[in-house]
């Protein structure tokens, strides 16, 4: 007779094992995996064929084959995060003059495009989009991403990623921490398969935010408002990682989407373009920039 097959939630993937939210209960497992599909991060679903479940002083053990993995933002985020409403933008106020689509001051085409898409929408409902960042203490000056990506920048990644990896585990919805992981993941760009495994990380932090859009969702979410940053920063790491894996179809449709959600272009986006539309290599372009 067959065994069944689990699901688990990777929330942080070690060495040898894997810290996991076993479904649908989300209790927390140590996942020893035997063989199978591999090469898991933070956020993404195994189907699991177990072989064997025990426990050990206080933590649950199994071990196994993983036969699939996947991002789901329904599971991740099953309670969406929330939008809240902070105004109305106008682009008629300070927009149409830093974008000037006359004839003497010629944009790029697609740019061009976007510009005027975004001139012809008008006035749009601007929003802040809720950010969960677990064991954040109001009281206290810095959190815990923060915190982590102040030992990243000192090249202390063992203690950042361990941060990370408890905020995931204290709620999946949080944004920054699959932004950050996808950060580091893919650090020079130049394996591809880091960026593979760094795409998945940004992956799952659009899911999540996504979720809290509504179906045709209009507004704008400005790096102004500081909680829009994570999902921002999720949506700009993965176009980076569709750029390095070649996928230029795609990559211009996620600059498109950050460009449209923050007109005011705080990621630079339209310095990148140029080289995107010229099917330029990602690592040729970013040896250029540095």
């Amino acid at each position: 007779m067959n065994s069944p097959v689990v699901e688990l939630i990777a929330v942080a993937v070690m060495r040898s094992n894997i810290r996991c939210l076993r479904l649908p209960q989300r209790e927390l497992v140590v996942f020893r995996p035997k063989e199978g599909v591999y090469d898991p991060v933070e956020g993404e679903i195994l189907k699991v064929v177990p072989a064997r479940e025990w426990r050990y002083k206080t933590a649950n053990y199994i071990s196994g084959t993983v036969i699939d993995a996947y991002i789901d933002g329904s599971v991740l985020a099953p309670v969406p995060l929330e939008l809240y409403l902070r105004g109305v933008w106008d682009p008629g106020d300070e927009f149409a003059g830093a974008w000037d689509v006359s004839e003497k001051h010629k944009l790029p085409p697609t740019l061009r495009s976007w510009v005027e898409a975004i001139l012809k929408a008008g006035k749009r409902p601007v929003f802040e989009m809720e950010q969960v960042i677990p064991g954040f203490d109001p009281d206290d000056v810095e959190d815990p991403i923060t915190i982590a990506a102040e030992h990243g920048r000192a090249g202390d990644l063992d203690t950042a990623f361990d941060m990370l990896q408890k905020c995931l585990e204290g709620d999946l919805r949080c944004i920054d921490a699959y932004a950050h992981l996808g950060l580091y993941y893919m650090g020079d760009a130049r394996s591809e398969w880091s960026v593979r495994r760094a795409i998945k990380c940004y992956q799952a932090g659009v899911q999540v935010g996504e979720r809290a859009l509504p179906p045709g969702f209009d507004g704008l979410l400005p790096w102004d408002w500081t909680d829009n940053r994570p999902f921002l920063r999720a949506l700009h790491g993965l176009g980076l990682c569709q750029w390095r894996l070649g996928d230029f179809a795609a990559t211009r449709e996620t600059f498109r989407r950050i460009f449209v959600l923050d007109p005011d272009d705080s990621l630079g986006i339209r310095f990148l373009l140029k080289d995107v539309e010229e099917g330029r290599d990602y690592l040729e372009s970013a040896a250029e920039e540095n």
